[in-house]
């Protein structure tokens, strides 16, 4: 737990203040609205690209930082 709450610090230390709590929280659910929005217009139109396409999603979860991403926010597991 201590390694996801250090991840969700860093994400919002990354955002340059932007990125706040609830917002992580709702994308942790499905609601990437209020994180895609404290995003640059470009950037946030790249992630969103990105998420309504399968093929893209596959080739981003079959990465080697997606894989190491995942195992931290399970805990290592």
């Amino acid at each position: 737990m201590n390694n996801n709450k250090n991840f969700y610090e860093n994400i919002m230390n990354m955002g340059n203040g932007k990125i706040k709590r609830e917002d992580i929280n709702k994308a942790k659910n499905g609601d990437m609205s209020s994180l895609l929005s404290s995003l640059p217009p470009e950037d946030a139109k790249k992630v969103s690209d990105a998420l309504n396409d399968k093929e893209k999603i596959k080739e981003i979860l079959s990465s080697d930082s997606a894989k190491a991403l995942l195992k931290l926010l399970n805990g290592g597991k």
